[in-house]
């Protein structure tokens, strides 16, 4: 009769912990908010790709050639849209930026800009 009360005790025991967690895992969880940084829109997009310059300087062309005029200058780490892509007659591959056309041996392309900033924040720039 004694083990029948104890088996009884310990069965109804190990009932009440399963209710108890069953109730304690079921309480409301607070929302977390996520934030989307939609300062440079077309950060993902699958059609654009981003430059980051790799020399300590590079200036930019008028056109796609060595002798075009020069337009101003860029910085290593600097992220760009990169805008278009030639060839040029002496098989060099020029980018095409806002500012101008950069040389392909002084930059960096990547899909999207989050990673061009992780290989830019590399190199010691802060944007």
């Amino acid at each position: 009769m004694q083990l029948i009360k104890k088996n009884r005790f310990v069965l109804l025991l190990l009932i009440q912990l399963a209710f108890s967690a069953a109730f304690l895992s079921c309480s409301k969880k607070t929302e977390d908010i996520i934030v989307f940084n939609n300062s440079y829109p077309l950060a993902l997009a699958p059609d654009v790709t981003w430059a980051v310059i790799t020399n300590p300087y590079a200036a930019y062309r008028a056109d796609k050639s060595w002798g075009a005029e020069s337009r101003g200058y860029c910085r290593k780490g600097e992220i760009l849209q990169v805008l278009g892509k030639s060839v040029d007659e002496n098989n060099v591959l020029w980018y095409k930026f806002e500012q101008g056309w950069l040389p392909s041996d002084c930059l960096a392309e990547y899909s999207n800009r989050y990673k061009a900033l992780s290989v830019s924040k590399s190199f010691g720039e802060s944007e």
